[in-house]
């Protein structure tokens, strides 16, 4: 075992079952700074975008509107890693609300420092994490009437993304620059900037392209694919990850609010799923019936923090309508949903039923380290793979990620 393997210093001894090597994590986040959307943000958008103290509270606004995906854009104080662990293993007993469960604590200076990040990531025994955004994944959704301003606000968190983290520095450390297909020909522009400076990984959110002009888009219309082509010929991964989707419109039919308050959910919102099954079902099925890994077929996508629980269904769906209309699809859709698509899991979804369906070499370990709905640390992971046997486990734990980033 290498010293990165080893070296956990400070790590808690107890940490349940343990590999001899280092881990590969697809999710794991930083907390953005204050001028995160500003510092490189074009004067003629600076009014999009401002801070404000609304009844005592340090909040973000946008075009007016509270940025709700995150409760506290400061993040100090933050929910402690791991904290929400009981209420997403269903376990909470007590009946307690979120509020009562989390555990805040001071922001520490790992999740904002890269040079921090890159020793807890030894003490973690952690090689390689890709970093994703917080506050980033509630923007889009904002500025959907407004593509100039979307795509201004997106180029200049990115900038602000290279220069306190950077995209891949040595290969520890992967983060992926947010690309929004709400305006295709800025969207180009954008990635042909990102790879000009080394990105190998870009992030979407989970949903539908807004459209200002008429009915949202499929992200696999033809008016997109020069956007999808330019990430398949570079070999960039897209990650789809978890954010304001905009699903949260379909809960006014059902007398429900349509605010996205993030974990603050109602019994109902929490069955339907609508910020994170729900939307993520939609996006693959999309994808898939409109043929975009027909035609673009070395594209590979990584679907982060967005569990599971969602794809046992899509296979039957996707097998029942393909049995239906064969002359309707480029290929077996199944076959081409298991070709190009990686599932990060949830630790409470059931991965071995996930390896049997979706194939052992598809899945990936999504930590969502630090924020309290994941684990207290990465290898705390470990145990939930277990069931699937020494072989497949490495391969979800380490090798599976290292195939697709190739190192």
């Amino acid at each position: 075992m290498t010293t990165l393997e080893a070296a956990r210093s400070d790590i808690e001894p107890d940490v349940g079952p343990d590999v001899d090597y280092a881990l590969y994590d697809a999710d794991e986040h930083y907390y953005e700074p204050r001028d995160c959307l500003t510092r490189h943000l074009d004067k003629k958008f600076r009014s999009v975008v401002k801070w404000a103290d609304i009844d005592g509270r340090i909040t973000v606004l946008i075009h007016g509107k509270q940025l709700t995906v995150v409760p506290n854009p400061t993040y100090d104080p933050v929910g402690a890693p791991g904290s929400l662990e009981v209420y997403f293993r269903a376990r909470n007993q007590d009946a307690k609300e979120l509020r009562d469960i989390v555990r805040m604590q001071p922001i520490q200076p790992e999740y904002r420092d890269r040079e921090q990040r890159v020793k807890r990531l030894d003490e973690f025994g952690v090689e390689q994490t890709w970093l994703i955004p917080s506050l980033g994944l509630g923007i889009e959704e904002m500025l959907q009437e407004d593509p100039e301003s979307a795509m201004a606000v997106f180029s200049a968190y990115n900038r602000w993304l290279d220069d306190d983290w950077g995209y891949d520095r040595d290969g520890r450390i992967l983060t992926g620059p947010m690309i929004s297909l709400i305006d295709p020909v800025a969207a180009e522009a954008e990635i042909d900037r990102v790879l000009e400076i080394g990105t190998r990984l870009v992030i979407m959110r989970a949903g539908p392209v807004a459209s200002p002009h008429g009915r949202p888009l499929s992200p696999a219309d033809p008016s997109h694919d020069r956007v999808w082509a330019k990430l398949a010929e570079a070999g960039v991964i897209v990650a789809i990850h978890a954010g304001d989707a905009g699903y949260t419109k379909y809960l006014a039919d059902w007398g429900e609010s349509t605010k996205y308050m993030g974990m603050k959910a109602s019994p109902l919102t929490e069955v339907l799923s609508v910020g994170v099954e729900r939307p993520i079902f939609d996006m693959m099925a999309a994808m898939i019936c409109h043929g975009l890994f027909d035609r673009h077929p070395t594209l590979k996508v990584a679907t982060l923090e967005l569990g599971a629980a969602w794809v046992p269904e899509l296979h039957r769906r996707l097998r029942v309508a393909y049995g239906k209309a064969p002359q309707k699809f480029g290929r077996d859709p199944i076959e081409s949903f298991r070709e190009h698509v990686w599932i990060a899991p949830f630790y409470e979804d059931n991965i071995t039923n996930l390896r049997d369906i979706h194939g052992a070499d598809r899945i990936l370990l999504g930590s969502d380290w630090p924020h309290p709905e994941g684990l207290s640390e990465p290898r705390k992971w470990i145990g939930d793979f277990v069931d699937l046997g020494e072989d497949d486990m490495r391969k979800a734990l380490r090798d599976n990620q290292r195939s697709l980033t190739g190192s």
